[in-house]
């Protein structure tokens, strides 16, 4: 009788504690081995905080000119050159997805990540579902209306549905560059987007694609655009480097997009940025390289959750943003990572 009084007792006493706030119950957090998650605004991954220096490369997907294009054999050589876990850019959208199986294979043989882009705002690479003029001409603001529910909306299901399992894939992209329209009417796309594929796959982040606030009015409005609790990941695209030969390190649009991030406490990674380079182009690929650098200190220093340069091919021909595999940039990006602590 003694012993129950004073058990009942104890209960009473951590009771009343809990309630007046003086003692708190600490769970450890969960998470899948080998998944990307965030914890608020910080990537991460078993357990560990996590960022990336990285790429895009459409070309993976099948996309490009035929000598920019990867065989099956040089993808699986270079995923096995990359560092453990970084993480690739590419397109899995309705038109060029054909390629996604032996991606996410090669990924998984290989220890590394991919953000699959599930549409393209722009119709390039053949996705014209929506488009207003063919490639490069945006989709209709009647497609972000409702007319992506007829085949974009299928796809997406399908794709999430298949690969939810797979820690290979780092996170869900739904579209590249979403615009052409009012931006409530892409935010509203972009949340029903979002909780559509949190109900078929919880297991990984779903990023927006966005530009930066500037395409949306306002940076009001573009963290409206990421207020749901099913978008995980803000996205920011620049160029700045070559507006008007400013050679810019950080982009003006950074802060803004990192604070709207911060105050809805998600991750913002620069999804894409670049600099012209190659043969007849006023800045070097030496110079590229050191400038690229600066911009991975810059914004992975200043809080993105990861950053990926525009845009690895097989070769490269003439100036401009994409690079071929012996240009040295990949190689500091290689570096760049695996030097990371």
């Amino acid at each position: 009788m003694k012993n129950t009084r004073l058990l009942t007792q104890l209960i009473l006493l951590f009771a009343i504690a809990l309630m007046s706030g003086c003692a708190q119950l600490t769970y450890p957090k969960r998470y899948k081995k080998g998944f990307l998650y965030r914890e608020g605004t910080q990537l991460m991954l078993d357990g560990k905080p996590y960022s990336c220096a990285s790429f895009n490369s459409f070309q993976f997907c099948g996309c490009g000119h035929d000598y920019e294009l990867f065989s099956d054999e040089e993808i699986d050589h270079l995923f096995a050159t990359l560092p453990d876990n970084i993480i690739l850019r590419t397109w899995a959208t309705p038109a060029f997805n054909h390629k996604t199986d032996l991606l996410v294979s090669l990924a998984e043989k290989h220890n590394v990540k991919l953000l699959l882009s599930l549409g393209d705002g722009r119709c390039g690479c053949g996705d014209f579902d929506g488009a207003i003029n063919g490639d490069g001409n945006g989709k209709t603001p009647e497609w972000y209306e409702g007319g992506f529910r007829q085949q974009y909306l299928p796809h997406v299901i399908s794709m999430v549905s298949k690969y939810k399992d797979s820690p290979a894939i780092a996170m869900w992209e739904i579209i590249n560059e979403p615009g052409e329209a009012e931006w409530t009417v892409i935010r509203d796309f972009l949340h029903e987007v979002a909780a559509t594929i949190k109900r078929y796959d919880p297991n990984h982040l779903v990023e927006s694609g966005t530009f930066a606030g500037w395409a949306y009015e306002g940076y009001a409005n573009y963290k409206a655009m990421h207020d749901s609790p099913h978008i995980d990941v803000g996205n920011l695209h620049e160029y700045d480097y070559d507006y008007q030969n400013s050679n810019m390190i950080e982009s003006p649009h950074f802060k803004p997009c990192l604070k709207a991030m911060n105050e809805l406490d998600k991750v913002l990674i620069v999804g894409e940025t670049g600099i012209n380079s190659g043969d007849n182009c006023r800045t070097s690929r030496e110079t590229r390289v050191e400038a690229m650098r600066k911009k991975f200190d810059i914004y992975l220093g200043g809080g993105a959750g990861a950053v990926f340069v525009w845009n690895l091919a097989n070769k490269s021909k003439g100036c401009g943003f994409t690079f071929g595999i012996d240009d040295p940039l990949l190689q500091m990006i290689i570096e760049y990572e695996e030097a990371k602590p």
